[in-house]
């Protein structure tokens, strides 16, 4: 969950760093930002996973912030340059399955996603769809239906029922706020004891029904 949920402010961060060409640019993180408390070994390594990375066209930030999360967690060296090639692994296979189209908040969502089961065969046939339903003429970013996403697998919902309820969303053109609302519902179901799927499924009817309503009122 805190692994989520710091991906979440991270690629929010980034979306909208990407899509308002009036803000000024963000400051970037870089390996000269890595904590001093690495030993020199384990700052080197992740400086070079971090330059293979940007070779590849990928963002190396996640890789910096990922591993002063291990330090302010008090994470052993070895355990935090796993967690960061994993990072880099993950980040590679969202890649993979979104394409050289995806932006970074899109590819860091990505990465979440797999990391808590999610499939790349989920994150392309999201992308399809989303492609689909107009969304890349209009500039709209998937990474918000693949944060909701992850957060639904830490949920311990079924990934094939996540997976397609983020997509019937998805297909639906839903804006951002179906998408937290789904989130916060299906928490606040599985908390109270409801089962995760039967939640997800429930609520996603839900909110498809607001769509359509609201579709029938537009002139």
């Amino acid at each position: 969950m805190i692994r989520v949920r710091w991906l979440y402010i991270f690629a929010t961060l980034i979306a909208a760093d990407t899509t308002s060409a009036q803000r000024p640019a963000r400051s970037a993180l870089t390996a000269a930002d890595l904590p001093a408390q690495l030993a020199p070994a384990t700052r080197q390594a992740i400086a070079r996973l971090g330059d293979s990375l940007r070779s590849a066209h990928l963002p190396d930030e996640p890789l910096y912030a990922k591993a002063a999360e291990g330090v302010l967690k008090g994470a052993e060296d070895v355990r935090i340059l796993a967690a960061v090639r994993v990072l880099a692994r993950e980040l590679g296979g969202a890649r993979g399955a979104l394409g050289i189209d995806a932006d970074d908040a899109e590819l860091v969502a990505g990465a979440s996603a797999l990391h808590v089961g999610a499939t790349p065969a989920m994150l392309t046939q999201l992308r399809d769809t989303h492609r689909a339903a107009g969304n890349i003429e209009a500039r709209t970013s998937l990474a918000t239906p693949l944060v909701a996403l992850a957060d639904l697998l830490t949920r311990r919902v079924p990934a094939p029922a996540a997976a397609a309820a983020i997509d019937s969303l998805v297909a639906r053109g839903a804006p951002a706020d179906d998408f937290a609302a789904l989130r916060t519902a299906v928490e606040r179901d599985i908390d109270a004891g409801r089962a995760p799927e039967a939640s997800v499924v429930q609520r996603t009817q839900v909110l498809l029904k607001g769509i359509d309503a609201r579709s029938r009122r537009t002139p």
